[in-house]
Order: C-alpha cells, then sequence, then structure tokens
C-alpha cells in the first residue's frame, strides 16, 4: 500500500481490537479462531518472542499476553503496523485490556517488508488478515529472517471464497455506487444547503419549492441504487441511508459538516475494502503460492481454515 492514510483512521477511530470485528469479537478473538492461535502458542517455550505483524490495535498480542499470562511463560511480545496505530490510546479507558496492552511493544508505521528486529531471535511470527497486504516475497523474507532456527511463521490470510471477502466485494459494489458512478452525496449536500436557507427565510416559497425538488432528487438516486442492489447485500445499501437520513431528520445547522464527514469516512472504508479484495488470495493464486514456496525450500504448510464450519480464510505454517 502506498499510503495507510484509510487504515490510521480506522484505527485511531476503532474501538476494535482487530478488523471486521463486531460485538463481542471486537474484544478480542474467541471460540474456534481462539484455538487456533492458542494451538501456536502452546508449542512455544518459556520466555518466547513473538512478534504479531499488522497487529492493528493488538488482537493477536493480546491473545498470545492472556496465554502467556494463564500458562505462566514469560512472553515477550511485539506488534508491529504499516498504519499509524496507537492501542494504548484508544483503549485508555477500558481497564482490563489496556493493562494487556501495557506489557505489549508496539511498532507504528513498522511495515513487514522492513522488520525491527536482528535475525534469528524471535520463536513465533504471527499474522492474521495482515501479511497478505504487504509486498508478499519481501515481507516473507524478512519473517523467516527473524526466525530463530525451528521457529514457525504462522499467518490466516483472506481467501476470495470466504463468506468475509464475498460479503466485502459486496460492500464494495454498494459503496462505489453510492460515492462515484452517482451523484448521491452532491444531491445530498444540495438538499442540506437548502434546507438550511429555508430555516434561515422561512417565508420563501421559491425555497421551500427548491428544498422538495432536492429531496425527490436523492430520493429517485437513492432508489435507482437500490434496485442494483441484491437482497443479500441490502444491509449495506441500509447502512449509507441510515447514516444520511438521520442528517436530514434531524437537520441542524451541523448537517453539512457531518455528511461532509460521512463521505469522508465511507471513502476511507471503500478503500480498505478495495485493498482486502486486492489481497484476497483464490486457489488458483494459491496454487501458485506453494510452487514459490516449494522452489523456495521453505517447510509449509498451505490450507483452508474453517470456523464454525464457514471458510475463513487461508492458514499458513512454515517452519524455519
Amino acid at each position: 500500500m502506498s499510503s495507510t492514510t484509510h487504515w490510521d483512521s480506522y484505527w485511531l477511530g476503532s474501538s476494535s481490537l482487530n478488523s471486521f470485528g463486531e460485538g463481542a469479537a471486537a474484544k478480542g478473538y474467541e471460540g474456534e479462531l481462539l484455538s487456533v492461535w492458542n494451538n501456536c502458542f502452546v508449542q512455544l517455550p518459556q520466555n518466547a518472542i513473538v512478534v504479531d505483524v499488522g497487529t492493528g490495535n493488538g488482537a493477536i498480542a493480546v491473545a498470545a499476553r492472556k496465554h502467556s499470562d494463564s500458562m505462566q511463560r514469560n512472553y515477550t511480545i511485539y506488534g508491529t503496523d504499516a498504519a499509524k496505530i496507537n492501542p494504548l490510546q484508544v483503549f485508555a479507558d477500558e481497564p482490563e485490556i489496556a493493562v494487556l496492552l501495557q506489557s505489549i511493544q508496539f511498532y507504528p508505521e513498522c511495515k513487514t517488508e522492513k522488520l525491527p528486529f536482528a535475525d534469528e531471535t524471535v520463536d513465533l511470527v504471527t499474522s492474521q488478515f495482515a501479511f497478505e497486504y504487504a509486498e508478499r516475497t519481501a515481507a516473507l523474507q524478512e519473517c523467516i529472517r527473524v526466525l530463530k532456527v525451528a521457529g514457525q511463521f504462522t499467518a490466516i490470510m483472506h481467501h476470495a471464497d470466504s463468506e468475509i471477502a464475498r460479503d466485502s466485494a459486496a460492500g464494495l459494489k454498494v459503496l462505489t455506487a453510492f460515492l462515484h458512478e452517482t451523484a448521491f452525496f452532491h444531491q445530498a449536500r444540495t438538499l442540506l444547503t437548502c434546507m438550511a436557507e429555508q430555516s434561515r427565510l422561512a417565508d420563501k416559497p421559491d425555497i421551500m419549492q427548491q428544498t422538495q425538488q432536492a429531496n425527490q432528487s436523492l430520493l429517485s438516486i437513492s432508489q435507482q441504487i437500490k434496485l442494483t442492489v441484491p437482497s443479500e447485500s441490502m444491509h449495506w445499501y441500509s447502512d449509507v441511508m441510515a447514516r444520511v437520513a438521520k442528517l436530514i431528520v434531524n437537520f441542524s445547522v451541523a448537517s453539512i459538516a457531518k455528511l461532509e464527514a460521512e463521505e469522508q469516512g465511507l471513502t476511507a472504508y471503500l478503500q480498505r475494502l478495495s485493498d482486502q479484495q486486492q489481497a484476497s488470495m483464490s486457489p488458483a493464486a494459491a496454487e501458485i503460492f506453494r510452487q514459490q514456496l516449494t522452489a523456495a525450500g521453505h517447510k509449509y504448510q498451505l490450507a483452508e481454515l474453517k470456523i464454525e464450519n464457514h471458510l475463513f480464510g487461508w492458514l499458513l505454517k512454515i517452519q524455519k
């Protein structure tokens, strides 16, 4: 990625430890997914060094700390990310998470292609939905470089056929329609501007007529978009409409500025979805990747990972 601005804003403004995390999952991994990572941690020796690349707000790093504490293993844990992350700031008001994060050393604006660790000093390098966003050859070389002999690199990578990837592809189409293929936000801005004028000049019938026309135009555009959205993707459409509708229904002098902020936030969301789609690996691409790993002489496993009987991603394990 040439720019991480859209990820900077996500991590600094998110109350989730991990990307695509909602509800209880926002506070860390759980269930079968957590078991995958705990199975990696349990193999580590006392005083092991763990590096989580593309850590975001530290979900895997926190899982490693919890496991280390429960087993009294005294792991040293680092988290790196190309984005401007600051997990301690984000979770300053959540002491249970903050105390765990305080025991982890984070490296913001640190690309996986250039890790700040010496050769053969790390027992385990981890990554979930992160490694594949980097330049893969260079990033893999770095992850292997820092590993001790017999150390392991374990990554969960986006699968192009997973439910996450399919839903993100749907979101990409819907957001593109709202932001780039139609004049939806331009028309919403026009409507709010007319409403501002109407509130200031309530006795002007022509202003009222302009407001009504602007509202009809916005409804027309939204209906055009809705007709292109499959029922299973309607939650993306409904989310955008709800964001804009509340600014109209609860109109105030701040509504236009808030609309600008919503548009900017959705544009950043669109960029993150685009990154994810580009990073997702199809079965054909996975086969090419296997050939590359074999040619490089790596001892590896690369297989589809299912969580709760649903395809979740690719699980990659490389032992040095």
